[in-house]
């Protein structure tokens, strides 16, 4: 199903995010099943919106996402039976990117914000900090901040 991929031409570093909690496989199970469900009830009753349900839901399932951050931005880019989507964030268009660390002993999440929207992908710890480096030689107006550094508690003064 994946074709070529808008980014695999592009020169330098790719970085990849990191699935926070793959989805399980009673889920995935469960969803098919609602599906057919949701068909079945659709062809059988009164409601037939019901088994439109049922089949955009089986596209959802089938959808392929697939992201990259590269020296030209943040790239996403869905794959559906019916039709494909792409989502270019460009370095320019990026007013920040933050560091939060959710204490996942080998992940932490990046924040990459512009105008209207906020976007939250998890990177390795080494890889989100090649990706803040590389977002400030990219545009040097780009707001790199830290959450961990500032969630920390500060020391207890001794009383005098």
């Amino acid at each position: 199903m994946i074709e070529h991929l808008p980014w695999e031409s592009v020169e330098g570093p790719k970085y990849y995010p990191k699935d926070l909690k793959p989805r399980k496989k009673w889920v995935t199970v469960g969803s098919w099943f609602m599906s057919g469900l949701l068909i079945l009830g659709g062809l059988t009753t009164k409601y037939r919106v019901a088994a439109i349900f049922g089949l955009l839901y089986i596209l959802t399932l089938l959808m392929v996402k697939s992201v990259a951050v590269t020296s030209r931005g943040l790239e996403i880019f869905y794959q559906m039976r019916i039709t494909t989507h792409y989502d270019f964030l460009s370095w320019n268009d990026v007013r920040a990117v933050t560091r939060e660390d959710k204490g996942h002993p080998e992940l932490v999440a990046l924040y990459f914000a512009n105008d209207i929207k906020s976007k939250r992908l998890f990177f390795t710890k080494s890889d989100a900090e090649k990706i803040m480096k590389l977002a400030k030689e990219q545009n040097s107006s780009i707001k790199i901040s830290d959450l961990s550094e500032k969630a920390k508690p500060a020391p207890k003064r001794k009383k005098a």
